[in-house]
Order: C-alpha cells, then sequence, then structure tokens
C-alpha cells in the first residue's frame, strides 16, 4: 500500500492527467484538429506545458491516452458480446454480420461528437491528432481481428467492397449532423427521426447487396450446371458414333 505522501502524490497525477485529457477534449470541440497544440491544451488545463510532456510524452501520448480512457471507438465487449457466436456469423451470414457491425458503430460514432471532429481532422490529411488516429484504427483492426480470430476479407464476403463503402458514407452523414444537417434538403441529420431513417436505409442498403450476392451465386451456379450438361451431351453423343 502506498505510503500517505505518495498517496497524495499518485491521486494529484491522476487529476492533472484527468484535467489534461478534459482540457484536449475541449479544445478539439471547440476550435478543431488545427486548434489542439500542446499550449492551447495546457492554457485549457490551467498546467505547464511541461506537465503534458512529463505525463504524456507529448500531444501523440496525450491522444492515444485520451482516446483509450474516453473509448472513441466501441468497446470490443459491445461489437462483439461473444466473439466465438460473432465469428460463426461472420462465416454464415457475412452481410448480417457486416450489417450488425455497421450499424453499432454507426450508433456509437453519432454519441461521441468529438470522434466526429477527429474524422473531420482526417480530411486535412496531416497533424499529431491525424497521425495518432491512424495509428488508433490500425490498432482497433487488429483488436477486431484478434477477438474473432479471423480476419475479415474478400474471401468469406465477393462483395465487401460496397459494403466497405457504407461507413464512409455514415462518417460523412455523421460529420454533417455536425456541421450541416439539412441532407438532400429534407432530413435533420441531427434529430433521432432523421438519423433513424438513414441507419433504415443503410440496413435496407446492406440487404439488397446481400440479396444480390445471393442471385450472383445462383447465376454462377446455373452456368456450371449448364457447362456439366454440355459436356455430358458431347460424351453422350461420342459413345454414341464409336458405337
Amino acid at each position: 500500500m502506498p505510503e500517505p505522501v505518495e498517496f497524495v502524490r499518485q491521486a494529484r497525477r491522476v487529476r492533472t492527467e484527468t484535467a489534461i485529457m478534459d482540457a484536449f477534449e475541449t479544445v478539439l470541440l471547440r476550435a478543431g484538429a488545427a486548434g489542439v497544440t500542446v499550449q492551447a491544451v495546457g492554457q485549457e488545463a490551467g498546467v505547464a506545458k511541461s506537465l503534458i510532456y512529463k505525463y504524456f510524452e507529448g500531444m501523440d501520448g496525450l491522444i492515444k491516452a485520451w482516446a483509450k480512457q474516453r473509448e472513441i471507438f466501441l468497446p470490443i465487449k459491445e461489437l462483439f458480446p461473444d466473439p466465438e457466436a460473432a465469428a460463426n456469423t461472420m462465416h454464415t451470414d457475412p452481410y448480417g454480420f457486416a450489417k450488425m457491425q455497421i450499424l453499432k458503430q454507426a450508433q456509437h460514432m453519432r454519441e461521441h461528437p468529438v470522434y466526429i471532429e477527429l474524422c473531420l481532422a482526417e480530411l486535412s490529411g496531416s497533424g499529431p491528432v491525424v497521425d495518432a488516429l491512424l495509428e488508433l484504427r490500425h490498432e482497433r483492426n487488429e483488436a477486431e481481428s484478434r477477438a474473432l480470430g479471423k480476419t475479415l476479407d474478400g474471401s468469406n464476403m465477393p462483395m465487401l467492397l460496397p459494403i466497405m463503402l457504407l461507413p464512409a458514407a455514415i462518417t460523412y452523414l455523421a460529420m454533417r449532423a455536425r456541421k450541416s444537417p439539412l441532407f438532400a434538403g429534407m432530413v435533420r441529420l441531427d434529430t433521432d427521426e432523421g438519423w433513424a431513417s438513414m441507419m433504415a436505409a443503410v440496413d435496407q442498403v446492406v440487404t439488397l447487396i446481400s440479396m444480390a450476392a445471393q442471385m450472383a451465386d445462383l447465376a454462377a451456379a446455373d452456368q456450371q450446371q449448364l457447362i456439366k450438361n454440355f459436356q455430358s451431351n458431347v460424351a453422350q453423343m461420342a459413345q454414341q458414333k464409336s458405337a
């Protein structure tokens, strides 16, 4: 058990780290990624810049610590409550699996406006915030693969690319909801009703893609059967000639 003095020192450090992370979030929401600097965060938190370097080793460490502590990504345990069952679903119903993932993560994103600011920052293509976010995404993808014990790729979902476009579309809608909420002149993305209508559309799109994939499979199967029938007929004709 820590000595009283050490305990007080640790408690003070925790309070300071929390204040710095709160300040980072405040500055990000108020000024965007371009306004996030060590000086701005230190000033907002009421601490010396040196403490940010001492506790987080700079802006990169601060962003990563903040992202993990505030859970900017949907926790794995919520995305995959039963990883084994989710992995099985990915194999037996890949489109249902993709739909579940997309809709859960879309709702989490909408409930975390600060994450939307990070997505807006990505459009600039550079800077410490963007660099840290890219690394965090990579770590997140690896964590999902470890949880499932497999990686989602084109081998188990032939029409993966159209599915992958949906999260990008949802991210765009989330950014619109924050900055310019009236979409297509008729849907208010910043309302529960408007957002729900867009998510219902996403649900329908995944269902349609799934149906298209099933039809493509049937068409391919029919084609293969036609080839087999043709080869069988040719073989029969050859046998009749030889007889």
